[in-house]
């Protein structure tokens, strides 16, 4: 499959809803150095959410190798599974107002989606962690997207 469009599945991975359900998947976020490196990140559910099946915000910590890279070359490709397969989605990013201290906003367009399968096996899981403190990162991550939402919300007001 190669169409710009999120897959349902991954849209309702990344609806922002669930969170406790979705806290031990980790995403991988692939960035490009200005030296051409690949470099690659962990995120969570509750920094990328699907706004749309062809437009995401993604939401990351200021400053990190990963967000100046996005800055720099406005390109990113996340790596998830869902549902027994592998998702690689290519985005074209563009940097947007703050809308949390310490945080970088993105909106991604879909430019690409490869999804990934083997018809004699299924992915049982990506990589996944266990979070130190659940109650305290998943109440950062609720009020961290309702920031996101609320900033959508805003922004289709306008536009109207």
């Amino acid at each position: 499959m190669n169409k710009a469009e999120l897959p349902k599945a991954v849209r309702v991975f990344l609806n922002g809803k669930d969170l406790e359900r979705k806290q031990h998947a980790a995403m991988l976020l692939s960035t490009v150095t200005s030296e051409g490196f690949p470099h690659v990140a962990m995120i969570s559910a509750g920094e990328l959410v699907a706004i749309s099946s062809s437009r995401v915000k993604l939401l990351v910590w200021k400053d990190t190798t990963s967000s100046k890279n996005m800055i720099q070359n406005h390109k990113a490709t996340v790596t998830l599974v869902v549902e027994g397969k592998a998702y690689y989605i290519k985005f074209r990013l563009k940097k947007e107002a703050p809308v949390l201290s310490g945080y970088e906003l993105f909106t991604g367009e879909v430019a690409a989606v490869k999804e990934d399968y083997a018809k004699y096996a299924v992915l049982t899981s990506g990589i996944q962690f266990q979070l130190h403190d659940s109650k305290e990162v998943l109440s950062r991550w609720k009020q961290s997207l309702k920031a996101v939402f609320s900033a959508v919300v805003k922004f289709f007001q306008i536009a109207r």
